[in-house]
């Protein structure tokens, strides 16, 4: 009860110059040289303040890294799933970096925020794919027995009620076929945005995975001297890597150009070189359909 949205979103101390709450997100890669894959703030992202910060630094860790952020509508103001949009909208819960959540499970007598349950079932289906985020975490298994509001009130969806939701870019929890499901692919930003690289959670976190890989492995190359031999060796070996994640299956398919429309004389002498990522990762199969004649 002493911690405050103050203290989650942070900032950085201007006397000692520490940082504090969010702020810290920058000091996680030269600390332990890992990237921040997820933001979350189960308690406190159901707070639009406190969720505009988050979608904002997931969008730029360390000028070069970018991720999601996971976020809840809070149940104590949207008690009926028909009122989840409005409050949605109203509290610009619409970046295509955020995914929104509602309502509140329970496993037992323990009732957690959706955003716990999903950023579990999201970090348990990467693992089972070799870290590789192409899978949504949608009809994947929820550690629950039950949906509901701030205070113990059932919640009870039918698919038709978790596909408003979802068209509405709300990922739910659905007890259909198979028990407790994660339900939902979509990003916060849908259905204002349809673009698939906006619109779908997986293709969206692949976009920041290949771009954020692509960061790491071709780190060494900076500030070696600008030549013809620098940029095939960096398109070369990129392709390589691509080709390979298209084989196994986790891209449709993928290249890397370097475009000399892109690439003025001024730039190239200023030293910046641009590259032409083209990538196309699997969507979700959302909706499957039977005709039987």
């Amino acid at each position: 009860t002493a911690v405050t949205n103050a203290d989650i979103i942070g900032g950085i101390d201007v006397a000692t110059g520490a940082y504090e709450g969010l702020e810290l997100l920058d000091q996680v890669f030269p600390l332990f040289r890992l990237v921040p894959g997820i933001v979350l703030a189960p308690g406190w992202s159901d707070d639009p303040e406190v969720a505009a910060v988050m979608v904002a630094k997931s969008g730029n860790i360390n000028g070069h890294f970018r991720c999601i952020a996971l976020t809840d509508v809070p149940t104590s103001e949207a008690g009926k799933y028909t009122d989840v949009p409005s409050w949605k909208e109203t509290n610009a819960y619409t970046s295509s970096r955020q995914v929104v959540c509602w309502p509140k499970v329970t496993l037992s007598d323990d009732i957690f925020h959706l955003s716990t349950q999903l950023v579990g079932v999201i970090c348990r289906t990467d693992a089972e794919n070799d870290d590789i985020p192409y899978t949504s975490p949608s009809n994947k298994t929820l550690q629950a027995n039950g949906a509901v509001l701030a205070d113990g009130a059932e919640v009870i969806l039918g698919p038709d009620q978790a596909a408003y939701l979802n068209g509405q870019g709300v990922i739910t929890a659905l007890n259909f076929v198979g028990g407790w499901k994660a339900w939902g692919n979509r990003t916060g930003a849908y259905p204002a945005v349809t673009d698939p690289k906006d619109a779908f959670l997986p293709i969206r976190r692949m976009f920041d995975w290949i771009s954020n890989t692509l960061v790491l492995k071709f780190w060494e190359k900076v500030d070696y001297p600008v030549s013809r031999r620098l940029i095939d060796t960096v398109v070369d070996s990129a392709n390589i890597w691509l080709n390979g994640l298209a084989a196994r299956g986790f891209i449709l398919g993928g290249r890397v150009e370097f475009i000399e429309d892109e690439n003025p004389e001024t730039d190239l002498m200023d030293g910046i070189i641009r590259f032409h990522v083209y990538v196309t990762p699997p969507s979700p199969a959302r909706e499957i359909a039977f005709v039987v004649e």
